[in-house]
């Protein structure tokens, strides 16, 4: 009987090990899944005067992006998901914006990190080339 008391003693102690382990890397994902968050600090977009079709077109979209408070570094070289009028698709990093990619530009990079940022002091700008993403005639373009 005291055999059968100290396995399943042994059974319980490996049992809530195993527990407490999973609960707090459980834990340490919900907790950066919370706070490492991009805040777009602002977003500019150009419109023009599509001639042929006599509508107005976005040309690009730039945001501006920061750390979000208490966030640990963020690399922007993942992804982003682009939704549009007429379908949504997945956007990777570039080397400029094009309908598969979008770029990443420095504006304040306090330890040369692009495209992670590490400080709350870093800026990043996201571009975006809508016109390429959409497959929007680009006639009525201007620079930027």
């Amino acid at each position: 009987m005291v055999l059968v008391a100290a396995i399943a003693a042994g059974v319980l102690i490996n049992t809530a090990e195993f527990l407490q382990s999973k609960s707090e890397q459980t834990g340490a994902e919900s907790s950066a899944q919370v706070t490492d968050r991009v805040h777009v600090v602002s977003t500019v977009g150009n419109i023009t005067l599509n001639e042929t079709t006599n509508r107005h077109e976005v040309d690009y979209v730039n945001l501006t992006v920061m750390k979000g408070s208490g966030s640990g570094d963020i690399n922007l070289s993942t992804t982003i998901e682009w939704f549009g009028p007429d379908d949504g698709r997945i956007l990777t990093m570039g080397d400029s914006p094009s309908n598969t990619q979008f770029a990443v530009e420095e504006i304040r990079d306090e330890g040369d990190s692009l495209p992670v940022l590490v400080s709350r002091k870093d800026r990043f700008r996201i571009v975006l080339d809508t016109q390429q993403i959409t497959g929007a005639s680009k006639s009525a373009r201007t620079s930027r």
